[in-house]
């Protein structure tokens, strides 16, 4: 029996020198094929599992185009926990019953070990004469032939059907530790595009590809997680945010395309494309290339959204669709022979991009670029770029046209809160990130009319700001300092309703009309002093009220308190005040007008 410290020290020589990532287990097979089987590393990487989801099967290996064989690896020096993967060849067996009996799998594999195997037998049934099971663990063959569950598990494999299509045996292997004759490296086809090669020495290059989508999802299910394993980061995970930022706009862009809405040939335009690198490439033929251990350093995202997007299309086995999307092609760069370093730099490079958050994906929309010219005219400031402000204040001869900016600005996010405050769209208020989520949305509040009111937006950007800070001055009160208090007023929603309030109040109260025209002069760089004294004095007028509704309403705080229930507490509120019939309303037909 071999020592598992001794297979365990091999693995990690093997790991520190070559930066792979993966368990004891999965390596010790991994470095078992390079050794045993000489396979180049990224052959016995798409050949062996890392992942669950795998039926007993940790790797295969074809011999001689006739010989397969399907291994189980146990590092254990347990015999009783090494024979426990007996059962799992069984499973193994079952499932290559069912491949070799129908042709064909419930669904394409997740798992890179599996579907390269699946791909495999597709092209080699015909040839495939011996089917080998291999248990590989510590032990030897005579330690363990000779077992009451060897027996067993011999006997199952012989009476299964898959022995009427094929030879079984069942072996017994311990880990090859001492490497053996080294082969070529695997190959992976790419499409160049012709007379698009960059050299930067006579061994490294950029070459451009057109490749279709198809192409770069069955590199990734070859392949799996590590052809990712120089990017800076995987994949985008799939939280809320992410979704509707990338996820979703891209599927529909792919929607599109299946339904026939949309040109294949379109996506190119949309998709600022994928960085592949490789350790080398060969130029096979004429716009042929064959990359040896192929990355994607940047393109992680489209790849996993890409093929998530072809496992439904698959499920739903809609012929035209899959053809459809067959066409989508996406240009690539293919980066060779770089050194470790130049590698790292680039990869930094294509990925250092800052993230795009989704209010500036419309800043070029006509409706923002009528607003920055309208608040220009009154001498304000619109950020609608990101850094733009910065940049374009530091000029003394385009400064002087704001002169009531005050050295602040308003950004789209903040204008896009006001005006959903002013259309009562408290939930996109309570969280204005909503509002860019998609075009509706955004279309819903910047509607064609908002650049006609640019002193609403300067007086609603005062007394909102007035009124937050007003906020914090007031819940510090001693008799708001209870637990039910602070857990009423942390909540984004219920400040929206307080805001909306106060926003209504000093919009269309009378007694308010010199603070609404002192803070259509200009914009404040900060909250007006003077103005959050008085919002002091108009939240005594409410804040205890809407508390004591709420606590009502959600029974002490034993339940939440519903939307249509918050909007009647604000209701009635305003009707306490004396504003509620006041036809006033920032951003409409019945706007303040501001010239008289």
């Amino acid at each position: 029996m071999q020592k598992k410290e001794d297979i365990v020290k091999a693995v990690n020589e093997y790991k520190v020198k070559h930066a792979l990532e993966g368990t004891d287990e999965n390596l010790s097979i991994i470095v078992h094929f390079i050794n045993n089987q000489s396979l180049d590393r990224d052959s016995a990487i798409d050949q062996t599992s890392n992942r669950s989801n795998d039926f007993g099967i940790d790797g295969w290996f074809l011999k001689d185009g006739e010989t397969l064989n399907i291994y189980q690896s146990k590092l254990s020096e347990s015999k009783a926990l090494a024979l426990r993967g007996l059962s799992d060849l069984i499973n193994a067996a079952a499932w290559l019953e069912a491949l070799f009996t129908t042709d064909e799998v419930e669904k394409i594999p997740d798992n890179p070990c599996l579907y390269n195997l699946f791909m495999m037998f597709a092209k080699n049934k015909a040839n495939i004469r011996q089917l080998n099971f291999v248990l590989l663990s510590p032990y030897s063959e005579t330690e363990l032939e000779d077992t009451v569950e060897a027996e067993n598990a011999n006997q199952s494999l012989l009476a299964s059907k898959l022995n009427e299509k094929v030879k079984i045996s069942l072996r017994f292997e311990q880990y090859c530790l001492v490497p053996g004759l080294k082969k070529a490296r695997k190959k992976y086809p790419i499409a160049r595009i012709k007379d698009s090669t960059i050299s930067l020495r006579p061994d490294a290059h950029l070459d451009l590809a057109y490749i279709p989508i198809t192409s770069l999802i069955d590199l990734y299910r070859q392949r799996g997680d590590v052809l990712f394993e120089k990017n800076v980061r995987m994949s985008i995970s799939y939280t809320k945010e992410s979704k509707d930022r990338l996820v979703n706009p891209m599927e529909a862009t792919f929607d599109a395309i299946v339904e026939g809405r949309l040109d294949p040939k379109i996506f190119p335009f949309y998709h600022v494309g994928v960085t592949i690198c490789a350790l080398r490439k060969h130029d096979d033929e004429d716009r042929k290339l064959s990359l040896e251990s192929p990355n994607v350093i940047n393109g992680a995202q489209t790849i996993t959204i890409a093929n998530n997007f072809l496992k439904r299309l698959e499920i739903s086995k809609d012929e035209k669709k899959l053809e459809r999307f067959s066409e989508i092609k996406v240009i690539a760069k293919i980066v060779t022979g770089t050194t470790d370093d130049e590698l790292k730099e680039i990869t930094n490079s294509n990925n250092r991009q800052n993230p795009i958050e989704n209010w500036q994906l419309f800043s070029n929309d006509p409706i923002h670029i009528a607003i920055e010219l309208a608040l220009k005219d009154i001498g304000v400031f619109y950020e609608r770029q990101r850094g733009k402000f910065q940049s374009v204040m530091k000029k003394a001869e385009s400064a002087k046209d704001y002169f009531n900016t005050n050295n602040a600005h308003i950004t789209v996010m903040d204008l896009g809160q006001i005006i959903a405050f002013a259309k009562g769209k408290l939930q996109w208020a309570a969280k204005p990130s909503e509002i860019f989520l998609n075009k509706a949305n955004h279309d819903t509040i910047f509607d064609a009319s908002i650049e006609n009111y640019p002193q609403d937006m300067v007086v609603m950007h005062n007394i909102f700001k007035a009124l937050k800070r007003g906020l914090q001055h007031y819940l510090q009160k001693p008799v708001l300092s209870d637990d039910h208090s602070q857990r009423i007023f942390s909540k984004p929603i219920v400040r929206a309703h307080v805001y909306y309030i106060g926003l209504l109040h000093y919009y269309r109260h009378p007694s308010k009309e010199n603070i609404r025209i002192d803070a259509a002069q200009r914009l404040h760089r900060i909250a007006n002093s003077t103005l959050v004294d008085d919002t002091l004095i108009t939240f005594q007028k409410y804040i205890s009220k809407f508390k004591n509704r709420y606590l009502a309403d959600s029974k002490q705080m034993e339940q939440d308190v519903s939307n249509k229930k918050l909007d009647t507490i604000t209701k009635d509120i305003l009707s306490e005040l004396g504003i509620s019939q006041i036809n006033l309303l920032p951003f409409s037909g019945t706007a303040i007008s501001w010239s008289e």
